[in-house]
């Protein structure tokens, strides 16, 4: 869905569809249970009777706080109307949507796991 509302809103310059995909990612970001997405793609998932599948939610959330800031750039740019820029940032936000829909590839859930837990590693060891 992230791949069809952001090809939307870059096809046809609807900075505002951008916007609402950016406060769907805080929202996951910040784990609250009522993501307006997540809420479509589990009534999908339960219409076509998929099973669940358990993932641990830091990385998820990172990738989600990640898609984010891609977010709300392409509204800026949008917004201030440098819609090559923004299409550019939005391009790339649906390659990474892409490889996570397509081949279970979550880049920010790499991100997350050779950046952010080596640094939280690093402070949480380090002496007091």
């Amino acid at each position: 869905m992230v791949i069809l509302f952001l090809s939307a809103a870059l096809i046809f310059q609807w900075p505002y569809l951008v916007l609402f995909l950016a406060f769907d990612f805080v929202i996951r970001a910040l784990g609250l249970p009522f993501s307006p997405l997540a809420l479509v793609s589990k009534s999908i998932s339960k219409i076509l009777r998929l099973k669940k599948k358990p993932i641990f939610a830091a990385p998820k959330r990172f990738a989600a706080t990640l898609g984010s800031v891609f977010t709300l750039l392409v509204f800026l740019l949008m917004l201030n109307g440098f819609y090559y820029p923004a299409a550019a940032v939005g391009l790339l936000l649906i390659i990474l949507a892409s490889l996570e829909s397509f081949f279970k590839v979550c880049v920010g859930c790499y991100l997350y796991q050779y950046i952010v837990i080596p640094i939280q590693n690093k402070f949480n060891n380090s002496p007091k």
